[in-house]
């Protein structure tokens, strides 16, 4: 009887641990399973943080639709995306369209990988902020500038509005597109001049040859569509960086380059 009821005892015991130990395993792999779940939460809000910040919405909105965000944060990320979708065509190009391993980008404040989507993010402290302030200079450049003007303008203003507006877009749409595809920076547009450099917001083999190959391409264009268009194009030396205070920043191209470019434009 005494060994029988030691027995049971025993049994009684090691059912308990037994228990015990595997609920204890499961809290813990429990445990486990919702830290790994929360980092991954905070890896893919990383990433397409760090995608918002390069303005690369095309990347964040695939993070967000394929990431395992909690419902607010998802919200949040998506409102956050379609407010850059109305806000970046009125950005300047000087700032989307900058070189990836320029000392000046944002290789610096983070570092991602594309495997995994993990980035490492910092913030920028006052003391950041006064080092950046400092590196606001020009730098000289050997660059190629253009300048576009939209014939006949003031003739469609004083006449059909709604025919002048369309013909401007298409004017518009031609030069930007161009301009970017042969790896130039549409800088300002005023009025309907359309200014643009080669070489000085971002590397450009061949810039001298690459300006003129665009503004033949933007004629070429525009020509099929009864629209005029006169370009001035220039290449030389020219001072070029951001330039303004840290209420109105502008990039900035200087020098007889950009004037003759004007000229050549106007005559």
């Amino acid at each position: 009887i005494g060994l029988g009821n030691g027995v049971g005892y025993f049994i009684d015991s090691t059912a308990l641990f037994l228990l015990d130990f595997y609920f204890t395993r499961g809290f813990a792999y429990g445990l486990q399973e919702e830290k790994r779940s929360m980092q991954n939460v905070i890896t893919a809000a990383e990433w397409i943080a760090h995608c918002l910040s390069r303005f690369d919405l095309d990347s964040a909105e695939t993070a967000i639709t394929t990431s395992p965000l909690p419902p607010p944060l998802h919200d949040a990320f998506t409102n956050i995306l379609q407010n850059l979708h109305s806000y970046k065509p009125y950005l300047p190009q000087s700032c989307l369209q900058k070189d990836d391993n320029d000392k000046h980008s944002s290789s610096k404040s983070s570092c991602s990988s594309e495997g995994n989507h993990s980035t490492r993010s910092s913030f920028l402290s006052e003391s950041m902020i006064s080092d950046l302030d400092k590196r606001r200079r020009t730098e000289k450049k050997r660059i190629s500038y253009t300048v576009s003007n939209l014939l006949g303008s003031h003739e469609f203003v004083a006449g059909n509005a709604e025919a002048y507006t369309s013909r401007f877009t298409s004017y518009i749409t031609a030069v930007v597109g161009t301009v970017s595809a042969h790896k130039g920076v549409v800088g300002v547009v005023v009025g309907d001049h359309v200014h643009a450099s080669f070489n000085a917001v971002k590397r450009c083999a061949g810039h001298a040859k690459s300006s003129v190959e665009a503004m033949v391409a933007v004629r070429d264009a525009l020509v099929c569509q009864c629209i005029g268009v006169v370009s001035g194009v220039s290449s030389g030396d020219a001072h070029c960086g951001p330039l303004g205070s840290r209420e109105l920043m502008t990039f900035c191209a200087i020098g007889k380059t950009v004037v003759a470019a004007s000229a050549m434009e106007r005559f």
